[in-house]
């Protein structure tokens, strides 16, 4: 079936839902968006199809067919539309045709209100929703929190006058690309800390704000962590050198915190050798974390055994 570009076209937003690209896309061509899946593939979708709580899939055969209607690349697709990465295609039917997906829930990951000062200069006027790993996104640019609330009244936290957690999201952003994905199972590791009943901290998703409030916090965490994991991934720590560590982090943090990043550390004993691994700067993934999917949650990334993010169903509305 040869597919033709539709006369109209929009501009990615990146980290956007396939669905809400999608949504967007037939709305700009005058379609409704059952009639432009139809040109994608066969389908089955949720009673009612909603980019706010739903999330679109497709197989590879799917995904060609939304890359020559939008007119775009195949790898244009994937570095913006993080659903339609390989990792999360679907599996290809008896036939082997396109097929999408619009389940109840998303697979993976939560669907956050993207930030509508970056959805404006790309030249959308509706809101956008992203698919996340985590229930919250931090806009550095125009200094916006926003998260899976679908209120309307109140669709972002303002951060100017919080510049301190703009910069603690600046070197979250920086230490990851800088890492790997070993920067982020360390991310996750400190907000994992601050989450144990001892610290006295409320658990992430229990208030909107919760995020912002650790996140100065979580990097110095995680800067204390990756210094002596650097250590341990090149088989150089001794249980000496770990004791020093750890006492520079009570004193760092105090009992309380200091206490429960002593528990982390257990997970992560002294190796007996390198683990090997990714060069330059990337961290190897070793024991406790070898594995990170795209869309895994702190909750899936880190290594303590209690819950970091606590389990409420669209909290805010």
């Amino acid at each position: 079936m040869h597919i033709r570009t539709l006369p109209l076209s929009v501009r990615f937003v990146a980290g956007e839902s396939t669905g809400s690209y999608v949504t967007r896309l037939a709305a700009l061509n005058g379609l409704p968006v059952a009639r432009l899946l139809e040109s994608v593939g066969e389908g089955k979708s949720a009673a009612e199809v909603d980019p706010r709580y739903t999330e679109l899939y497709m197989n590879a055969a799917g995904r060609e067919r939304l890359a020559a209607l939008a007119g775009r690349g195949i790898g244009e697709l994937k570095r913006a539309l993080p659903s339609t990465a390989d990792a999360q295609l679907l599996a290809d039917g008896a036939g082997g045709g396109p097929v999408w997906r619009w389940p109840w829930t998303p697979r993976g990951g939560y669907l956050v209100r993207g930030c509508a000062l970056c959805a404006a200069a790309r030249g959308a006027e509706e809101p956008i929703w992203l698919i996340c790993p985590d229930p919250w996104h931090i806009c550095v640019r125009h200094a916006r929190m926003s998260d899976n609330s679908r209120d309307d009244i109140r669709p972002f936290i303002d951060l100017s006058p919080g510049p301190h957690v703009v910069a603690a999201e600046r070197q979250r952003v920086e230490f990851v690309r800088r890492l790997g994905p070993a920067g982020r199972t360390l991310v996750a590791d400190a907000f994992g800390v601050l989450a144990h009943e001892s610290t006295g901290v409320p658990r992430l998703g229990e208030r909107r704000t919760t995020p912002l409030r650790l996140l100065p916090l979580v990097m110095k965490v995680a800067g204390a962590m990756v210094s002596v994991e650097r250590r341990r991934l090149a088989g150089r720590l001794t249980r000496a050198e770990r004791d020093r560590w750890l006492g520079e982090v009570y004193g760092k943090f105090g009992w309380r915190v200091g206490k429960v990043i002593e528990m982390w550390s257990r997970k992560h004993p002294p190796l007996s050798g390198p683990a090997g691994g990714e060069r330059g700067t990337h961290l190897p993934l070793a024991v406790p974390h070898e594995q990170v999917g795209g869309m895994s949650s702190v909750d899936e990334l880190t290594c303590v055994p209690w819950n970091v993010l606590a389990v409420i169903e669209r909290p805010y509305g």
